[in-house]
């Protein structure tokens, strides 16, 4: 259930995105899916700078969920990030971290259909490329996103996203 509102409130970004006039776009904001990256597979993100500007200091969060065969796992990816550039052309420093929880149909002594069975919280970095129009517009990300803590160390882990940049 939990995720389901995420995703709602995701989608309803992604909308109010499409409905921005291009001329007024003065604070960096996007919303983009990830293949691989952050979400460990993949995930829907929300983007945003903290100043009027279309660089500088922002923040992501995201979202996604794998089942198969009543088993599954939520990703929620959220971070600080950095946009060094102009003219839309960008490099991307973030930190942070991606939450995880497992939900398992096995458990029988569990109540409900969301058995949590595990839960984890790792840190995550991103390296990379974004492109994102300075009027708005498609936007795309590629970025190293290594992962790293309580015994997790994957330097060479990678992510692509597109989206809309509003």
């Amino acid at each position: 259930m939990r995720f389901r509102v995420i995703l709602i409130f995701l989608f309803l970004l992604a909308g109010s995105a499409l409905a921005q006039d291009k001329t007024e776009r003065v604070k960096g904001r996007g919303v983009y899916a990830e293949l691989f990256g952050n979400g460990i597979l993949y995930s829907f993100n929300y983007d945003q700078r903290f100043e009027q500007r279309l660089d500088g200091l922002g923040f992501r969060v995201g979202a996604s969920y794998v089942a198969v065969d009543g088993d599954g796992v939520a990703t929620f990816p959220v971070g600080l990030n950095y946009l060094l550039g102009k003219n839309g052309k960008y490099f991307e420093l973030g930190v942070g971290g991606t939450y995880g929880i497992g939900f398992d149909s096995s458990n029988t002594f569990a109540s409900g259909d969301d058995r949590t069975t595990d839960d984890e919280f790792i840190g995550t970095m991103t390296i990379g490329y974004r492109r994102e129009p300075t009027d708005g517009g498609f936007l795309f990300r590629v970025a190293l996103t290594p992962f790293f803590g309580n015994g997790v160390f994957w330097p060479f882990f990678a992510g692509v996203s597109f989206g809309y940049a509003f």
